[in-house]
């Protein structure tokens, strides 16, 4: 299933409307910790009010008379609700505010999607949390194949639950690659692929804490006897 902004929109976030009162919209924003909200002429969607442009260069909350208008407004850009959010992520990561609004074709206000549900998104599909660990490993640019790596994993009876990889070195050829695995023994497989030759860059705490030497040798022997 692609996931678009739709999948993630949230329609109970404050909204204000063109002409409503500075003061109101000041308090909702404050009571509800929010730091921006939308602002509609109707159904359309014009740009994001912020507290802080509401707040600026008074001691207290505007006066009861003012309106919103367009000079308060900060523009924002609206995505689409069948827009791609990981074609997206970039430029929603650069965003002041902690959601972006969503308008229809037409311009009509389709809701928000904060950055705080997209990293909740972001987390379970990595499968982050309890029920797995990560493990990076450093490819150099004439490194092992990433199925070598996958099938060595596989090998000592680990499951993958996800990964990805980025650009490492100076001349970004190298790869760290990023795993996260499910095993029942997550010290034997760190040990097991940094005597495979693997460059472990980076993995989670053991879930025992208090492996000793001996343990450890233990499982250099095995390793070896397997050999």
């Amino acid at each position: 299933m692609s996931v678009t902004f739709s999948y993630l929109a949230e329609t109970d976030y404050p909204v204000f409307t063109l002409g409503g009162s500075t003061a109101d919209a000041a308090r909702r924003l404050a009571a509800s910790g929010c730091v921006c909200a939308p602002l509609l002429d109707g159904e359309r969607y014009l740009g994001m009010v912020h507290l802080s442009r509401l707040l600026e260069g008074r001691k207290g909350w505007p006066p009861a008379k003012e309106k919103l208008g367009a000079k308060m407004l900060e523009a924002a850009k609206a995505y689409r609700p069948d827009d791609q959010l990981f074609d997206n992520l970039i430029s929603v990561a650069l965003v002041r505010c902690g959601v972006v609004p969503l308008a229809d074709d037409e311009g009509r206000y389709e809701g928000v999607v904060s950055s705080k549900r997209i990293l909740g998104f972001l987390a379970e599909r990595i499968h982050s949390g309890e029920g797995g660990s990560t493990m990076e490993i450093e490819v150099p640019p004439t490194g092992a194949k990433l199925s070598e790596i996958i099938d060595t994993i596989e090998k000592n009876d680990a499951s993958i639950l996800s990964f990805t990889s980025w650009p490492t070195g100076a001349s970004s050829e190298g790869r760290i690659i990023f795993f996260r695995v499910a095993t029942h023994d997550f010290f034997r497989l760190v040990r097991n692929m940094e005597n495979y030759g693997y460059i472990i860059r980076y993995h989670s705490s053991f879930p025992d804490a208090g492996y000793d030497e001996l343990r450890e040798k233990a499982l250099e022997f095995i390793h070896y006897m397997d050999m």
